[in-house]
């Protein structure tokens, strides 16, 4: 009935701004009637008939069943039958009643898993900062965190490998702590934090007990899986004596890091060197300056007193200088290539004839 009511409304506005314009086809309409006023005052008649007959009826409906829930429990249960030998009335079947009171508790156990104690205080988990820090804020104000803003949350009596620490390396297993506590409170999820005696420390970070949305007490699930050990924050002792068992069961059956450490705290290894021997690559060439490529020798730079060795039959002289035959002893010689003195007349490739 809401939705219908909800159209006719929107209905009703929509056709309310189409008859403001003049060539609108409602006023159209109303303009071809024989009586405009008349149509318009029948128009308005039904419209307030028809939002009378569709107005959401959610008080009435409530008020009446909120009296018939009295005459309901008023309802005498049927009288049992008169006990006869053999009987008695312990036997007729109980007749329940509905109760206000069986609503809380059910109410509360939809909201909060079970293992998480009834002080705590419902959180937002913001981002996960290493193995035993995490940031949060309050879905609302509460014994715990008085107001909704964001705070560091440092989860009380273990202490988790450092992967973050400004004057300290990253030590083993400090990764590993970090995203298992990544699965166990991931942002955006909701957890329950328990406050204890001392609520911060000195560095302004609450101290606190978490339960994730499964109920998980994920302090000691921490130190069981090995991914921190116990440390007593005094005069914080509430929980010390079940997550101290849980760290001596861990360190008993070497899990987590208990295993893959050498110690708690120390530092990151670097994998250990390859024992195969490495291959020996060979020693590179010396480098040498690269030498210009040599020009051939230009002819005349060479001495100008023998001539150059030329196949058998062919006589060679440098040029320059410019010689002719006159000037030198050989005749009826092969000349060389390209003839530069021009020994050759008439081109028959034999220099000097006659």
């Amino acid at each position: 009935m809401e939705v219908l009511f909800g159209f006719f409304i929107m209905a009703s506005f929509v056709v309310a701004i189409m008859a403001l314009f003049r060539r609108s086809p409602v006023r159209r309409w109303y303009a071809s009637r024989q009586h405009p006023g008349r149509a318009v005052v029948v128009t308005l008649v039904m419209w307030l008939i028809a939002v009378v007959a569709l107005v959401p009826k959610g008080p009435a409906v409530d008020t009446a069943t909120t009296a018939d829930a009295p005459s309901t429990s008023a309802t005498p249960s049927p009288r049992p039958p008169a006990s006869t030998p053999g009987t008695t009335p312990a036997e007729s079947p109980p007749t329940t009643t509905p109760s206000a009171d069986t609503t809380a508790p059910t109410t509360r156990q939809a909201s909060t898993p079970d293992g998480v104690p009834r002080d705590a205080q419902r959180v937002r988990v913001e981002r996960v900062v290493d193995g035993d820090t995490l940031e949060a804020a309050a879905v609302s104000s509460g014994t715990v965190l008085s107001g909704t803003a964001q705070v560091d949350v440092r989860l009380l009596e273990i202490d988790a490998p450092e992967t973050k620490h400004p004057s300290e390396p990253e030590q083993c297993y400090g990764r590993e702590a970090t995203e298992k506590l990544l699965e166990l409170a991931p942002p955006d999820s909701t957890v329950w934090v328990q406050r204890d005696e001392e609520l911060r420390d000195r560095h302004g970070r609450y101290l606190l007990y978490v339960w994730n949305d499964t109920g998980v007490f994920v302090n000691r699930a921490m130190v069981t899986e090995g991914f921190a050990q116990p440390d007593l924050y005094k005069p914080n002792d509430k929980h010390w004596e079940t997550i101290s068992a849980a760290g001596g069961q861990a360190r008993s059956v070497a899990a987590g890091l208990w295993s893959a450490c050498e110690s708690f705290g120390a530092p990151e290894s670097t994998p250990p060197a390859s024992t195969s021997v490495p291959t020996q690559e060979p020693a590179p060439e010396p480098w040498t300056e690269p030498q210009p490529p040599q020009e051939p020798e230009q002819p005349g730079t060479g001495p100008a007193s023998e001539p150059a060795p030329e196949p058998d039959g062919v006589v060679s002289y440098p040029y320059p200088p410019d010689k002719d035959c006159g000037e030198i002893e050989e005749s009826n010689f092969q000349v060389q290539e390209g003839d530069p003195h021009r020994f050759d007349d008439d081109g028959d490739g034999i220099g000097c004839e006659g």
